[in-house]
């Protein structure tokens, strides 16, 4: 298993063998999860949550913010919707595609920040500038907005 892994980070291993290993993995942990009655179960869950409530929010940030860093603006571009909705869309019953789900994301969080007309308004690591960029009265009219971004080529974007 371990040289199957290696091969697949060092990319010498097609995708469609690759989502093959994965749907293995993802059936024994299944099958592993759902061995033994309800209570044994809920005791292997509660085990889980107390080690992970010791754990770090997250690990390995330093080589995650690197490998992010290393795409071009293009990239993004092509995978995300028409206003470059970095970390989250939110789809409903209503939402058609991805720009409408960017589009919804953008609007509760305006709202859930309680973003009114005439704020000034700072937003840190703002991407591609989503929300700056945004018209149609999804953020405040007539407000002051500084987006700062940390990559050097989303800033030139």
């Amino acid at each position: 298993m371990n040289l199957l892994i290696d091969l697949m980070e060092r990319r010498l291993l097609p995708d469609a063998l690759i989502r093959v290993g994965i749907r293995h993995l993802n059936k024994q942990t299944l099958q592993r999860e759902m061995q033994g009655n309800v209570a044994e179960r809920l005791k292997r869950k509660k085990q889980l949550f107390d080690f992970l409530t010791t754990q770090p929010i997250a690990i390995e940030t330093d080589t995650a913010n690197q490998q992010h860093y290393e795409l071009p603006p293009g990239f993004f571009k092509l995978v995300m919707g028409s206003h470059l909705k970095y970390s989250c869309c939110l789809w409903g019953d209503d939402v058609e595609n991805l720009d409408q789900a960017e589009v919804r994301a953008l609007s509760i969080t305006s709202q859930r920040a309680g973003l009114k007309d005439g704020m000034k308004i700072l937003e840190l690591g703002c991407g591609m500038g989503q929300s700056v960029n945004m018209d149609g009265g999804i953020l405040p009219q007539r407000s002051y907005y500084i987006g700062f971004q940390f990559q050097l080529a989303a800033r030139v974007y």
